[in-house]
């Protein structure tokens, strides 16, 4: 299979050169997990940026002006980047971090560092319906395609960091592990304090209602949005900011009746044998 102009395969799965060259690939075979590290691991435009918006507030909660003052790629690294302006690898910046580190990831379980899966660091999961990824990540353009192009191979699981369903299927089944916390973005949405609650007993850290509230506002979708410590540009692709729309359900009036049913074809009869299920 032939990598468009400027991207590469990578064990099978379509990868970005300039972003996630193979050199920083190989380079998980060796990464040393730490027992204290936290993973926030999400398929592409799932809730990413939200889960460790909250997750390093939690952890700053002592002093949230300050963590909010920090950029989030600098709170959370994104373990398999290598930023162009840097060209330092996202997993060469960790290894000098003290602990405890908090990591982003979107790889794949079977291209993950391998340690994880002895140490059992902490993994915060979070899903989202295939129909609302499928468009926003369409919409951040990490792709060389028109719509009908990258629609077919996002059911084929060709789009940069693989196959939505491969990517969230390992972490449902394994979330009832006592270091697993899985997710949801549309629970998210539907109740933000609730899970900004989850999150914060799942680390361990007790918070007080006022700062709970506070960590709530800050990591809402319009105050997130204005943050451009959180909302920042990414120097790829057409330079589109993090957050978008930020809504569950915009599926509704973008993709035609033969494209979500597409969709439900190519996944439903997979989510079923694993027993799950979307709210849509």
């Amino acid at each position: 299979m032939t990598a468009p102009e400027g991207y590469h395969y990578y064990e099978g799965v379509l990868f970005y050169e300039n972003l996630f060259p193979a050199s920083s690939l190989d380079a998980m075979k060796e990464f040393e997990v730490r027992k204290d590290d936290l993973y926030v691991l999400t398929f592409p435009k799932s809730g990413t940026t939200w889960a460790i918006q909250i997750a390093s507030l939690i952890r700053g909660s002592g002093d949230l002006e300050e963590t909010d003052r920090m950029p989030l790629y600098a709170r959370v690294p994104f373990l398999e980047l290598v930023k162009p302006q840097i060209k330092t690898p996202g997993h060469k910046l960790l290894e000098s971090m003290e602990s405890p580190r908090y990591i982003k990831s979107h790889l794949l379980k079977r291209l993950l560092p391998q340690g994880m899966f002895h140490v059992k660091p902490k993994v915060i999961y979070v899903a989202r319906n295939p129909k609302d990824v499928l468009i926003s990540y369409y919409e951040f353009k990490l792709h060389p395609w028109s719509w009908e192009e990258y629609f077919n191979n996002f059911l084929k699981g060709n789009v940069v960091h693989g196959c939505w369903f491969e990517n969230i299927a390992y972490w449902w089944q394994h979330r009832n592990d006592d270091n697993v916390l899985f997710l949801f973005y549309e629970d998210m949405k539907n109740d933000l304090k609730g899970s900004v609650r989850k999150i914060s007993n799942f680390l361990d850290k007790q918070l007080d209602e006022n700062t709970l509230d506070e960590i709530t506002r800050r990591s809402s979708f319009d105050v997130m949005k204005e943050n451009k410590n959180a909302n920042y540009k990414t120097s790829f692709g057409n330079q589109t900011e993090q957050l978008r729309f930020g809504k569950a359900g915009g599926w509704r009036s973008r993709l035609t009746p033969e494209e979500s049913q597409a969709i439900d074809e190519t996944f439903n009869a997979r989510l079923a044998e694993i027993g799950l299920e979307f709210k849509y």
